[in-house]
């Protein structure tokens, strides 16, 4: 795709740093089965070294699902019909869409060579690692897996009420109260007008301590809590001159709340 309809010249970068809380059980899917104790018919996702971790990609996939269905609410087109996901066909709707601009952009059914669209993506996600200490002692003594626990779930035959034949299973997922420490969003500012983007960030960010995070949300997995909220702002002069910038620039706003509700603050200290 060619670029040349806009111009991109990278200004800085917003860094998000922040710890997220399980508070219900979570599941990001690894493979189904395997060789864990018990044959768990769903695993978690792990690293090399077995400890559960949240893809980046879950995180940024998640955050533009509820960013689209938020922008979309008084659009009945915004949607792809074909895909049922939102597309650009041309560089003039991707100048006016916000998702395209944060998360990245697909081409659109309708795209032909002559309407390339710009395709500078200002999110980048960071894979999220658990913080073995959180699973405390107690804890420990109370799960089946070194950093999970097993729930039996079931499906119910809705005629009489029971257990569907052959439905009982076994999900693997990170328990309640385990916390994935320094979850990190880079966030690119290549025009001053990225900087009003950020809202749509927090808002959706926000949104999701109200939806889940992971698979299996509707039967009550994946409610998750950002704290200690950090945020650090660096120019490209600062990476040129090696002298990247210690301070927080949300001070006494560490929950996502607090952010959302001061971005317009948070936004004059990009400068």
């Amino acid at each position: 795709m060619t670029e040349n309809n806009i111009g991109f010249g990278l200004i800085g970068k917003v860094i998000i740093l922040s710890d997220i809380k399980t508070l219900t059980g979570i599941r990001v899917g690894g493979s189904s089965g395997g060789l864990k104790i018990g044959g768990v018919d769903q695993n978690v996702i792990t690293d090399s070294m077995g400890i559960p971790y949240i893809p980046g990609s879950s995180i940024k996939g998640k955050l533009r699902s509820i960013t689209e269905h938020v922008l979309a609410k008084n659009d009945p087109n915004y949607f792809d019909k074909r895909s049922g996901q939102r597309r650009c066909a041309n560089i003039e709707e991707y100048k006016e869409c916000s998702v395209s601009q944060i998360f990245g952009t697909m081409l659109s059914t309708k795209h032909t060579d002559a309407d390339s669209v710009n395709t500078l993506t200002r999110l980048y996600t960071r894979d999220t690692y658990l913080d073995e200490s959180s699973i405390t002692d107690k804890m420990h003594s109370n799960i089946d897996l070194p950093y999970t626990e097993v729930k039996y779930e079931t499906a119910i035959d809705r005629i009489n009420g029971n257990a569907a034949h052959g439905s009982l299973r076994q999900i693997e997922r990170v328990p309640a109260g385990a916390i994935f420490k320094d979850s990190e969003m880079i966030f690119n500012i290549y025009m001053d007008s990225d900087k009003n983007l950020l809202k749509h960030l927090f808002t959706s960010m926000m949104l999701l301590e109200d939806d889940y995070l992971g698979g299996m949300g509707s039967r009550g997995y994946g409610k998750i809590k950002f704290e200690n909220i950090r945020i650090y702002w660096n120019t490209v002069q600062d990476y040129e001159s090696a002298n990247l910038r210690s301070s927080i620039i949300n001070e006494n706003m560490t929950s996502i709340q607090d952010v959302a509700k001061n971005i317009e603050q948070i936004i004059t200290k990009l400068v």
